[in-house]
């Protein structure tokens, strides 16, 4: 979909036409067994939507180049233990903006890197419990597309509990999940320029059974 303008530009709330990408993906995929791991290159080019600082229209204004690489990690690395995890690098790029003013600056809302990491351990000692913990790390962004203002890299780490058990004949999980669990205050996000204030502590608790 289009972007929508913000409530600062002069046509506030109203979307542009859906944007057409077209992206370029090669990688490969190794797996052996217990353990795997993947790479994958790529480019992603599509429209780029600011707000004119002359005339304060936001309208679609050159186009945003995404280049980068994934590699990513999985498996179990012994009975009991399951591990997966990630990073991305993407250079995100402005071309073709009106009169070359922001060629070559990055987009707006696109970190230089994102680094994930998630561990299970299930308990030997109670049967049905198993414990999980994720990091996860984002790089800088900026929020303008002129690179004057950004917000800074970020970290949380997130971790759980769930434990399986029969009832009345049918399986039950009950989930316990902490995010944030250092009450880290940060900003998530820019993406479209707009800022994303990242979750306090949250700690979560639900049910499931199987019918």
């Amino acid at each position: 979909p289009g972007g929508v303008a913000p409530s600062s530009a002069a046509n506030a709330g109203e979307a542009l036409a859906p944007y057409q990408s077209a992206q370029y993906e090669v990688g490969g995929k190794l797996d052996l067994g217990n353990v795997g791991a993947s790479l994958a290159f790529f480019q992603t080019t599509q429209p780029s939507a600011t707000t004119d600082p002359t005339t304060n229209i936001y309208a679609a204004d050159g186009e945003q180049r995404n280049r980068g690489v994934e590699f990513s990690v999985f498996g179990e690395l012994r009975p009991g233990l399951r591990l997966l995890g990630g990073v991305s690098v993407t250079e995100a790029k402005l071309t073709e903006t009106a009169g070359g003013t922001n060629d070559g600056n990055d987009a707006v809302g696109v970190p230089l890197y994102q680094i994930n990491a998630g561990a299970e351990w299930d308990c030997p000692w109670l049967e049905g419990l198993t414990f999980n913990a994720r990091l996860l790390h984002t790089g800088r962004q900026y929020i303008n597309t002129g690179n004057s203002q950004e917000i800074d890299s970020w970290t949380r780490i997130d971790m759980g509990a769930r434990f399986a058990q029969e009832i009345a004949g049918r399986e039950a999980s009950f989930l316990l999940n902490v995010e944030n669990v250092a009450n880290s205050g940060y900003w998530a996000s820019s993406q479209g320029g707009y800022l994303v204030q990242g979750a306090p502590l949250t700690v979560k608790l639900s049910m499931s059974m199987d019918f």
